[in-house]
Parts: C-alpha cells; structure tokens; sequence
C-alpha cells in the first residue's frame, strides 16, 4: 500500500568497496550517511546535512537540537535494520522457543521438541507431510506417521502429550469444535529448517567426521586442533 503522504525528492543507496574495506553511503537530497571503519578498527556511522531546508528545519543556531535530533534518529533507524537483520540472539530465541520448556499462564511446564531427539524430529517430519491435507489431521493419523518414522508403536496418551508439546510452541492449532489440527505457518517454517537440519548437515556432518578415511572435515578439524595446540606450546613457551 502506498504512502498516503510519500516523502519528495530522490532516494539513492550505494555500497563501496575499496580493497577489502566496504562502505556504506545513502544519500537523500542533500543529506548523507556514510558507515565506514574507522582506521579499519570500529565500525563508524555518521550524518551529513549540507541543507536543513531539506526536513523544513531553519539555519538558525537555535535549531542545532532539531537538526540533531534528526540526524540521530536517521543513525539509529539504519543500525536498527542492521541488527535486525545479524542478530544471533534472534536466532537463539526462535531456537529456544521451539526446543525449550514453555510456562503456561497457570505455571504448567510443557516440555520443548529438543532438536537432537529421534521423537521430536519425527514429528517435525509428520508437520511437513500433514502441512498438504486441507481438512488437517487427528491424533490417529499422526499417531501412525510417527509410529512409521521411528519403526515402533504409540499409545493415544503419548501422541496427546504430543499434540500438546506441538500446540504449545505454536506449530499447530486446534480447529474449533473439533479433534483435527492444522500445522500453522510457523510449524511449517520451523519444520522444514530444522529436519533440513538434522537430516543434511548435522547427521551427514557427523558421519563425514566418524569416516574412517579422511575426508574434508576431517582434515580441517585436525588443522584446527594442530593450529591450538601450537597455539597453547607458544603461549608456554612466553610465559
């Protein structure tokens, strides 16, 4: 939907690299940001207002707090995006919300769908499979996709306490006035990356590592530990 008020003028983003040093420069009118390292030690972000007629603000001194203050909103919302977008602790909090504990408002723990966990994974791979049915799926038709994933029967009582692991961590829903459940568009989402996961780069992973003829990262572990340990001799040695 378009602005109902569009801000006039011409928009102008560019992204320099001069040798391995990147910048950033956006400019508007006859303002700009310029994001830089410092000296190649700190990242440096910095505003330049070449005419406050551009934000309807005078030239006066006393209009210096009002200029600032535009300036520092303009370095604010940039780093904001910034972190938005290579924040680990996002990362970590979406992990954790699938995998660790969840309080109910009554103080019941339900217990997360750890990521290494045969159980958990299978029915992470059911989602994805009931993700297609358009009336959704009941306890009796996860109970056996499960029971065929692991290679083992479940009781009614065990894929309960399933479908209410998978409610409470917001990857299905209930449907009103009935026994199905719809995997939502989170449970989609998460399903996916995390059997993907599991199934190609951490168990392929693992295997490559336990292979009894060396392989990549095999040969990289080794030279990561060799670089430690003379790492850890020199450090000996200076002290």
């Amino acid at each position: 939907m378009a602005a109902k008020h569009p801000t006039q003028g011409r928009f102008r983003t560019r992204v320099i690299t001069e040798g391995v040093t990147p910048s950033l420069h956006v400019d508007y009118k006859h303002a700009t940001i310029k994001q830089y390292h410092k000296e190649g030690r700190a990242l440096r972000t910095e505003t330049t207002i070449n005419n406050t007629r551009d934000f309807y603000i005078g030239k006066r001194l006393t209009n210096l707090p009002a200029l600032c203050e535009v300036g520092f909103t303009a370095n604010r919302r940039l780093l904001g995006v910034q972190q938005l977008s290579h924040d680990p602790s996002r990362g970590q909090e979406t992990f954790t919300a699938v995998n660790g504990p969840v309080i109910t408002t009554n103080g019941t723990r339900i217990a997360g769908l750890r990521f290494a966990d045969t159980r958990a994974q299978a029915l992470l791979c059911a989602l994805l499979v009931f993700r297609l049915l358009p009336d959704g799926f009941t306890n009796r038709d996860l109970r056996g996709l499960v029971g065929q994933l692991l290679g083992k029967a479940f009781s009614a009582g065990q894929l309960t306490y399933d479908l209410r692991r998978l409610r409470a961590h917001g990857l299905i829903t209930r449907q009103p006035h009935s026994h199905r459940y719809r995997v939502t568009d989170t449970g989609l989402r998460d399903a996916l990356f995390l059997t993907r996961a599991h199934d190609r780069l951490l168990r392929t992973g693992m295997a490559q590592l336990a292979a009894p003829e060396p392989g990549p990262l095999q040969t990289a572990s080794r030279t990561y530990q060799k670089a430690i340990d003379q790492l850890a001799e020199e450090s000996g040695l200076a002290a």
